[in-house]
């Protein structure tokens, strides 16, 4: 038996923990004590430290908690390296779990000042009827105790502390106080049993700590059974049966000789160990990281929430935005900021319409001015903006792929074209350039930014797919920092000159252009291009090549970009460490670039992280159980030996289930590698919410937003959803009921569409044909 219990308790430990519920006597005290034990204090730190949410549940009441508040708040507040959110982290669930205490601030007043029923009021009233009885019961026996709430006087929970020690009595007032429920039909009252100073103690309340446990995850935020439950009453008849009675339950002392639930803690050399040392032992032995994704939070308690925490980031944004939005004004001579110089929807930079007729007709503006059969090639029009992107180049693919019965497949003929525009493009910008004179005047700055922003996108595309085509079947965390994957550096030191340079025009003031250094990125932009090209010429030809050459990139807007970075930077506080930059393929490749030019001596490796269809395929990634979930049964993390025992940073450009970021943090985790903070550029709206609750689905967690997940200065581009969320066929359908769900996308599409250049077969030509129906 013990083989086999030692065999499960390994296994058990290979499941992924979000928080820790610690009982505290006998779990974290000094032996034969009430005083936490110092190392525990530690343990309790470290995990607050790693964003790991603290519960601690406790039969005793205000006065116990005020306690152990005493006896852990200086240790934990002095620490280095304390946070106040970090602080915040803690909770304790009084009474066995009656009510839970929180804090609304890091001070000591404020630390567990605040406090919520767990048990409801028809509970508590349930109470009181079994306690107008118990004076029935013989009570020579035992003392009647009780813990109230010291505000109101409520009765929280009654105790029976015998003073005799035969079980027989003790059984038969048990026995008789189970009838009493039962006739009276008290269906919130429990009773648990425990020892305390050698004595007996029957307690009555209206729950118990496993059903309060389960309620605080959702109150919390983490996912059902991803709490690790740590007592040392574990036995049939101990106060913590009903907590540690799973696979995520552990007695530091009394089991309950399952051989798959309850588990004793042994060391490596299979001794079963107790007290503050078998929690340690354990802790450290454990799984335990922080999650971004809810799988089952209680949507109505999360909506309100939510809303607190969108209403804040959208009050909170002018201000946070306020030094660059002035830097490009006086830049540009705009009143704007970012949003009178990226196009907010495209991303793309923006020349209203009445300044394109103010532009003296010089090289510059004759090249963004090229047709072909009379439509414009290199630029696209809304109804007030000229928009440096157009349908022969940056949405060639949006505008000639082909649709089919709602897929969409790129050919080779298609990615051979595009090379063969963005050639041509490039060509006639550098000719463009080197015929303008006046290249530092302020429209000439805007149009070659508009020709950098090309050469990025054109740099972006090809790094994404030699990431892919390169490695289909793996799971792979690639440095394209390193000089050992050539292809990749050759890339990436080109868009770091061509972003470095977009990042100093926008955001510095009054910097002067130098036009050969322009022409040689723009060459160099070329030169790869053309490479790539000779390289597809010559290749087998594929089905599709969507996965390789993106048709769209969903959040493509540079100023935004960089300044969700740049926040990143500021928020994530001060470090002497470096760290090394991680962006989420697709769309957080170009991240980590902007990461080191924003912080060039703290950022080290830039890493990109590709998941498998087989972890990243939409319908795989919801039905996979994080908690359960290990890389290594998937193939692994090619490259992740390099990185072991280090930290990253990861970086995506949005997050709606936060499920991806999961993985990503799990799949890390499980190469030794931890996360220490998160960039993300948009998060999602209260309007996408209905979507996180699908079956399946998840919900990023709100609570770590500007703690442990930093940007979030833009929302998401999707629309509110009217219908119904599967169609008649029984799958998911995002679209609204007039067939959008990216807002950006559809003004895209409507550009091309009036720009009249586009493939009838296309997603723009269907587009077209749905409109005018």
């Amino acid at each position: 038996m013990k083989n086999e219990l030692y065999y499960n308790f390994k296994k058990s430990l290979e499941q992924k923990y979000n928080a820790v519920c610690f009982d505290i006597n006998g779990t974290l005290t000094e032996e034969k004590s009430k005083k936490i034990d110092n190392r525990a204090i530690k343990l309790i730190i470290e995990l607050l430290k790693r964003k790991v949410p603290v519960v601690f549940i406790t039969g005793r009441g205000e006065t116990g908690l005020n306690d152990f508040k005493n006896d852990i708040y200086d240790f934990i507040a002095n620490s280095i390296g304390i946070t106040d959110n970090d602080i915040k982290r803690i909770h304790v669930l009084t009474n066995d779990g009656a009510r839970l205490f929180y804090s609304n601030g890091a001070s000591y007043e404020e630390f567990l000042s605040q406090d919520t029923y767990i048990t409801t009021k028809d509970e508590l009233n349930q109470l009181m009827k079994i306690n107008a009885t118990i004076k029935n019961i013989n009570s020579n026996y035992f003392d009647i105790t009780y813990s109230k709430d010291l505000k109101t006087n409520t009765i929280i929970n009654i105790r029976l502390v015998f003073k005799i020690k035969n079980a027989n009595i003790i059984k038969e007032v048990n026995d008789a106080l189970e009838k009493i429920i039962s006739a009276n039909k008290l269906a919130g009252i429990y009773l648990t049993r425990g020892i305390y100073k050698d004595n007996t103690i029957i307690q009555i309340g209206t729950t118990t700590k496993d059903k309060a446990i389960e309620r605080v995850e959702k109150i919390i935020g983490v996912p059902k059974n991803s709490m690790m439950r740590v007592g040392d009453c574990g036995d049939i008849h101990g106060n913590d049966y009903l907590m540690l009675n799973c696979q995520q339950g552990y007695s530091v002392d009394k089991t309950s000789g399952s051989v798959d639930s309850c588990f004793p803690i042994f060391d490596e050399n299979g001794n079963i160990l107790k007290g503050v040392v078998a929690t340690i032992e354990l802790i450290n032995n454990s799984k335990i990281l922080p999650t971004v994704c809810l799988e089952k939070a209680d949507i109505l308690s999360y909506k309100l929430n939510f809303a607190i925490a969108e209403k804040k980031i959208v009050l909170g944004r002018k201000k946070l935005l306020k030094k660059y939005n002035e830097i490009i004004n006086k830049n540009f001579e705009t009143d704007d900021g970012i949003d009178g110089l990226f196009d907010k929807s495209s991303g793309s930079i923006l020349i209203p319409m009445y300044e394109w007729e103010l532009i003296s007709n010089n090289s510059l503006k004759e090249f963004w001015n090229s047709q072909a059969d009379g439509n414009l090639i290199y630029l696209l029009r809304d109804d007030n903006n000229y928009l440096l992107r157009g349908s022969s180049t940056y949405y060639y693919f949006l505008a000639n792929r082909i649709s089919l019965n709602g897929r969409d497949i790129t050919t080779k003929n298609n990615v051979l074209e595009w090379h063969r525009n963005y050639i041509r493009f490039l060509n006639d910008a550098e000719q463009a350039i080197l015929n303008t004179k006046e290249i530092n005047s302020l429209i000439n700055k805007k149009l070659l930014l508009g020709i950098l922003d090309n050469c990025r996108n054109v740099l972006l595309v090809i790094m994404n797919h030699k990431l892919v085509s390169n490695n289909v079947n793996d799971n792979i965390l690639l440095d394209i920092s390193s000089k050992e994957n050539k292809d990749f550096n050759d890339i990436y030191n080109i868009l770091f000159e061509i972003e470095d340079i977009m990042s100093k025009i926008c955001f510095e003031e009054k910097v002067l252009i130098n036009k050969d250094l322009v022409c040689n990125l723009v060459r160099k932009s070329k030169e790869l291009i053309n490479d790539n090209f000779m390289i597809e010429q010559l290749s087998n030809e594929k089905k599709d090549y969507s996965k390789d050459y993106r048709a769209y990139r969903e959040i493509d807007n540079f100023g935004e970009n960089y300044t969700a970075v740049s926040l990143y930077k500021e928020k994530r506080g001060n470090t002497n460490d470096y760290i090394n930059a991680c962006g989420l393929s697709y769309g957080g490749i170009e991240l980590p670039i902007i990461a080191k030019i924003v912080d060039k001596n703290t950022i080290e490796s830039l890493l990109l992280l590709k998941f498998n269809k087989e972890v990243s395929g939409y319908s795989n990634k919801q039905l996979i159980d994080l908690r359960k979930f290990n890389i290594n049964e998937y193939g692994g993390l090619i490259n992740s030996n390099v990185f072991r025992h280090s930290n990253v940073d990861l970086f995506d450009d949005n997050v709606l289930t936060g499920k991806t970021l999961q993985l990503a943090i799990n799949s890390l985790y499980d190469s030794d590698i931890d996360v220490n903070n998160i960039c993300i550029v948009r998060y999602p709206g209260i309007n996408r919410i209905d979507q996180m609750f699908l079956d399946n689905i998840a919900a990023v967690d709100f609570h770590l937003f500007f703690d442990y997940i930093y940007g979030l200065c833009y929302s998401s581009p999707y629309s509110w959803k009217d219908n119904e969320w599967k169609n008649k066929d029984g799958k998911i359908d995002y679209k609204d009921s007039i067939g959008v769900f990216d807002i950006n996308r559809k003004k895209i599409i409507e550009c091309l569409i009036k720009n009249h250049d586009y493939n009838d077969n296309s997603e723009v030509g269907e587009y077209k044909r749905r409109l005018l129906k």
